[in-house]
């Protein structure tokens, strides 16, 4: 009779530390590659009186092809970004701020078998954007306090598209950034 319970709670606990294995969310996500480009057709930044509608293409890379889920870690670096040609305004990237900051902010979807989002945060990215009608100018930096936010749109671990987002100050003015990229880098991502 001994033998039976000891062998009864043996079971159950196996049992119990399986499920809590199986539910237990992974820590790490893995890129197949570590470099990353994407392509805007429309990028578009408004703002007061300021608007600008640009092509954009942004590259950069990741510091690992294993990424640790923890928002606010450094991740990779955007090291290249092209703007032009624009549908209205003008937007001229601040190259000498290169490389920008990416960092990990967070993710949507159910785990373990399917993430839908991946946030980034963007950090020092500068431009100088300029409306055609009135000459009006301004400066933006993103900063931790405001991001350029960049979500990875996945389906089944493909990136099939890259969605800009995020508010900045425009010299007093507050400016939104958005868009959604027209192609990527071939890029899967999944959970280790």
């Amino acid at each position: 009779m001994k033998l039976c319970k000891l062998l009864l709670a043996v079971v159950g606990a196996t049992v119990l530390l399986g499920a809590l294995v199986s539910t237990a969310s992974a820590t790490h996500l893995r890129s197949s590659t570590q470099s990353f480009r994407a392509t805007w057709t429309r990028s578009e930044f408004t703002g007061g009186f300021v608007a600008a509608r640009c092509n954009l293409t942004l590259e950069g890379s990741l510091h690992s092809a294993t990424i640790n889920k923890t928002a606010g870690s450094l991740i990779g670096y955007i090291t290249r970004a092209s703007v032009g040609p624009c549908e209205s305004g003008s937007a001229t990237v601040l190259t000498a701020t290169l490389p920008w900051h990416v960092q990990y902010a967070s993710f949507t979807g159910t785990l373990p078998s399917s993430i839908a989002t991946i946030v980034t945060h963007v950090i020092g990215a500068a431009w100088r954007i300029r409306e055609g009608g009135f000459s009006i100018n301004c400066l933006t930096t993103s900063s931790a306090g405001e991001p350029s936010v960049g979500t990875y749109n996945l389906t089944g671990g493909s990136v099939t598209s890259v969605t800009l987002g995020g508010t900045t100050n425009c010299e007093g003015i507050n400016g939104t950034l958005r868009g959604t990229s027209a192609t990527n880098s071939a890029q899967t991502i999944t959970l280790i």
